[in-house]
């Protein structure tokens, strides 16, 4: 008998509905994100095509990174000079004054990390008629640039005629009243010490301003005496080693490191102290990797207290011990509430010297940190003065010391 076969092939359709579901749905989705994307929306697919077609920028040398900024800062092309050695290394030679290259150091550090290059060596050296400033930098392991900047030395010479800060003639009065200002702030420029320049506009600002003065640095001493002479308070701005060794920070003369011996550190802090005259405190100059080692502050701290000196922690770090050690030792002492110049933009600093006042208000006291760049004196001409707004004094640093 014969039997009859049911159709087949019929239950097995339905797979062909999936795929051209399946189909119209990757179309779908392709079409919104094309339509996103050419409306500038969010897109998964084509903004991946697009990137991949656009060329790629040529990497800039860090020679160029260099001569970008000597650019930026209107140092003239004949003040450069570039040749490439027998092992194929770079070397630019660049002569400016040195208040060009205190205004230009850090802002081209700032540029080299950006380039993601370190400077690897930074060293000093002089003669008697210049200051050299010799930078290796390096990326990567093949890249790399010698640097010789060429600094004639400023005359050091005090004029015969110094501005002197105007003194208001004192009220005839059997016993003029005392009264105690209920805010204050200090403010600190520290870095002193390259140009003389920085110390003249300090002074034209007539206000008590504490000028924090780094030791064996070319114009310290003058710098010292001309703040002295016109009644400004003075720091020694001691230099410890930092965390950050990228950037050869760490190559500074007479700079305290952690590797040294105790009597290496009392030695050294004894020659900075005696290198810059009239001092009457010490603020830390970077500092990361000492300041929160107890053992080392100590020892440091306790040469400051036989020279009866204060000192104030710069807080370059939140780890710092300084401030707590000072204290144990009866050392009188303070701390930063407040970088200005951080960023060497006038609206950031503007925005941090407001800061500091309105901190004052709120404490009752508060010490702020800045350093000598054309941004931040600027800042200060034009705005220091609004502390009466706020009714803030400004006093020496001195004045704020426990």
């Amino acid at each position: 008998m014969r039997t009859h076969n049911p159709v087949k092939g019929s239950p097995k359709t339905p797979w062909i509905i999936y795929v051209i579901f399946s189909l119209l749905a990757i179309t779908s989705a392709a079409g919104l994100d094309y339509i996103n994307w050419s409306k500038g929306k969010k897109s998964y697919v084509f903004s991946i095509l697009s990137e991949s077609r656009k060329p790629k920028k040529p990497k800039i040398s860090i020679s160029q990174v260099v001569l970008d900024r000597l650019s930026r800062q209107g140092i003239p092309d004949d003040s450069v000079s570039k040749f490439k050695d027998q092992a194929g290394i770079d070397h630019l030679k660049i002569d400016l004054s040195m208040a060009e290259y205190t205004n230009m150091e850090t802002r081209l550090r700032k540029d080299l990390l950006r380039a993601k290059a370190k400077i690897t060596k930074k060293e000093q050296q002089e003669d008697e008629e210049k200051i050299y400033f010799l930078w290796d930098v390096q990326r990567h392991k093949a890249e790399k640039l010698a640097i010789l900047f060429s600094c004639k030395k400023e005359p050091p010479v005090i004029p015969e005629e110094l501005p002197e800060v105007p003194k208001e003639k004192p009220k005839v009065m059997e016993k003029p009243p005392i009264i105690e200002p209920k805010y204050k702030v200090a403010l600190i420029m520290d870095d002193m010490g390259y140009s003389l320049d920085a110390i003249y506009d300090i002074l034209s600002l007539q206000e008590p301003i504490t000028v924090a003065i780094i030791p064996f640095s070319p114009v310290g001493e003058q710098t010292a005496q001309i703040a002295n002479q016109n009644g400004l308070e003075i720091l020694l701005h001691l230099p410890l080693e930092s965390i950050n060794n990228t950037e050869a920070n760490n190559n500074i003369e007479g700079i305290i490191t952690t590797d040294m011996s105790e009597q290496e550190i009392i030695t050294l802090v004894e020659r900075n102290l005696d290198q810059v005259p009239y001092i009457s405190g010490v603020n830390n100059h970077m500092g990361s990797k000492v300041t929160p080692i107890e053992s080392l502050m100590y020892t440091i701290l306790q040469r400051l207290k036989q020279r009866n000196l204060f000192f104030v922690d710069s807080r370059t770090t939140g780890k710092s011990v300084a401030y707590d050690v000072a204290l144990q030792l009866e050392i009188p002492t303070a701390q930063r509430h407040v970088f200005l110049d951080s960023e060497l933009d006038e609206g950031y600093i503007r925005e941090k010297l407001i800061e500091l006042f309105t901190l004052a208000q709120k404490r009752g006291e508060a010490v702020g940190i800045c350093h000598p760049s054309p941004e931040t004196l600027k800042v200060l001409k034009e705005s220091f003065r609004l502390a009466k707004e706020y009714g803030v004094t400004p006093v020496f640093i001195s004045e704020l010391v426990r």
